[in-house]
């Protein structure tokens, strides 16, 4: 009886490690940390997250692989067709200023560079290139993401990354295709906001961990699900912020470690639009940039595809 307890106790306790593992390893995929971010004003949580056939195949569907390159393609699909493991993160709509929105999403970055200002993540993103990132989450995580597409509605991102730590016996790699889609509204007061839902397909080469990882998807679902809930309740925290206090987080942006001089400069000059736009007498005079100065246009899977711009390939 002892020797079956033993074994029973180190099976659950190999189960533990293994969903410890999955909710880093999807956390640092979408850049998602649970913070305290309660009473974020307007925001909401349209839908429950889910792992159904039904939103998986819409999610597929929706995906332009025939705007891609061949080879951007390929990797997209690869992912698509054998993933260990899919979710669709609850559908949430916060109040943030579409190009506020629009850059946040594109130069993640910027979050994770908050974050460790405020003490709240170990978490570090450093850009390696104009549309790839490089994350690492201080807990044996790391990973490189490639916006492979991007416009006004959807972004594609394509990613690899690598866990080894003391949770697992043997380093795990995988890859990771993000659809990111938002739909913009502004009411009659001039404010904007942004209803997104994030579907994850996730591909663990290890067959064992696969088998697990489809196990335990329901218990990492609701993590995941957390954690974006959260993330979007910190950008619209952000935007209400910056809202108020332009200059104020124009100071903060030189505080922050990571960034490029370019993308520090492009968040510099958004979040100054972002205040000017929000003051009463502004009635939008100033405009969204169709890019961000000094930063690309084009990723290499696709030209990100903004509205005044019209594609390059």
């Amino acid at each position: 009886m002892s020797s079956w307890k033993q074994s029973h106790r180190e099976n659950r306790e190999h189960r533990k490690n293994w969903r410890l593992f999955l909710c880093r390893f999807i956390a640092i995929w979408c850049f998602g940390v649970a913070l305290s971010t309660s009473g974020a004003g307007f925001s909401q949580q349209l839908t429950t997250g889910t792992s159904s056939r039904n939103a998986k195949d819409e999610a597929i569907k929706c995906i332009p692989l025939h705007d891609m390159t061949p080879d951007a393609q390929a990797k997209i699909s690869a992912v698509l067709q054998d993933h260990s493991l899919y979710r669709r993160l609850p559908m949430t709509q916060i109040e943030c200023d579409s190009e506020y929105y629009t850059f946040l999403c594109r130069y993640p970055e910027v979050i994770v560079s908050i974050w460790r200002l405020m003490g709240v993540t170990e978490m570090d993103s450093q850009r390696t290139g104009p549309f790839e990132l490089h994350t690492e989450d201080g807990a044996g995580g790391t990973n490189d993401v490639e916006l492979i597409y991007g416009n006004d509605q959807i972004h594609v991102f394509y990613g690899t990354g690598k866990y080894e730590g003391p949770v697992l016996r043997k380093p795990v790699n995988g890859q990771c295709v993000l659809v990111l889609r938002t739909s913009s509204a502004d009411d009659p007061t001039g404010k904007s906001t942004q209803t997104s839902k994030l579907d994850i397909f996730l591909k663990i080469e290890n067959a064992a961990a696969g088998i697990i990882a489809k196990t335990l998807n329901p218990l990492v679902g609701k993590t995941a699900d957390q954690n974006f809930v959260e993330t979007m309740k910190f950008v619209q925290r952000l935007n209400e912020t910056t809202s108020r206090n332009g200059p104020g987080v124009q100071g903060m942006a030189y505080r922050l470690d990571g960034l490029t001089p370019e993308v520090r400069q492009s968040f510099i000059d958004v979040a100054g639009r972002v205040f000017e736009r929000s003051q009463p007498e502004a009635r939008f005079v100033v405009p969204a940039t169709a890019a961000p100065s000094g930063l690309p246009s084009e990723p290499s899977g696709t030209p990100i595809r903004y509205t005044t711009t019209p594609p390059g390939r």
